[in-house]
């Protein structure tokens, strides 16, 4: 997966150029969730922070942006969740004045670090931010810290759609980058690499038969030589 080994311990919003100078506590009933964050599955399901919560209180406040009279949010939406299911009336945020494109880079960032998505949900966002926002795969491995290839392989498996992974995730399979391709060639009906479909491979065919034993020896051996050079089967 090839991430940066310091990438666990970024302060984000200090990493994306943004002021941590604007902490404060916010009324909930003054936020709002944001309907194109990252995360797609398991982001209803937060027994376990109000647990945490309870007990320990907010750790790490949640980070939003003014919209309008609002405050929208750009990363913690599970930790504003758990708070609203508590009873808490207000939350510590950290305000950021980040534009639109910077705070989605922010919430995909924030999300991978706390390993909060699967790779279908980073795909999506790779995918996204290629397209739509017109990334380079480079620039997206660097606000991940992966490799060029590795950002083509998850955007890849993007290709799969919602329904697709959801019977994988109800099957009992873990959501893994090994999982989604197997998937994404069944559904596409092929093999070999994810990053990019392959047209079927065409098939030679030669008559060996002309050929004395020790000529098809030596022929024989520097084929599987160029076999293992090519990457042939």
């Amino acid at each position: 997966m090839a991430k940066r080994s310091d990438f666990a311990g970024l302060d984000l919003l200090t990493a994306f150029g943004g002021d941590e100078s604007l902490k404060k506590e916010i009324l909930l009933s003054d936020i709002i969730t944001n309907p194109d964050q990252p995360r797609v599955f398991g982001k209803e399901d937060v027994s376990d922070l109000v647990e945490s919560m309870k007990r320990l209180g907010l750790i790490e406040p949640i980070v939003v942006r003014k919209l309008g009279k609002k405050f929208q949010i750009v990363a913690g939406e599970r930790r504003f969740q758990a708070a609203k299911l508590i009873g808490w009336k207000s939350i510590p945020v950290v305000e950021t004045e980040a534009s639109e494109d910077r705070c989605y880079e922010i919430a995909l960032a924030e999300n991978e670090k706390r390993k909060s998505l699967n790779p279908w949900e980073v795909g999506r966002a790779i995918q996204f931010l290629r397209k739509e926002r017109k990334k380079t795969a480079e620039e997206v491995g660097k606000i991940l810290g992966y490799t060029e290839r590795y950002v083509k392989q998850l955007s890849s498996i993007a290709r799969l759609d919602q329904k697709s992974v959801s019977e994988l995730l109800k099957s009992g399979s873990d959501l893994s980058v090994k999982n989604l391709e197997t998937l994404l060639k069944k559904k596409e009906g092929r093999g070999g690499e994810t990053i990019s479909p392959r047209k079927p491979g065409e098939r030679v065919t030669l008559d060996l038969k002309p050929l004395t034993v020790k000529n098809r020896e030596s022929f024989l051996r520097e084929l599987s030589s160029l076999k293992k050079k090519y990457g042939l089967s």
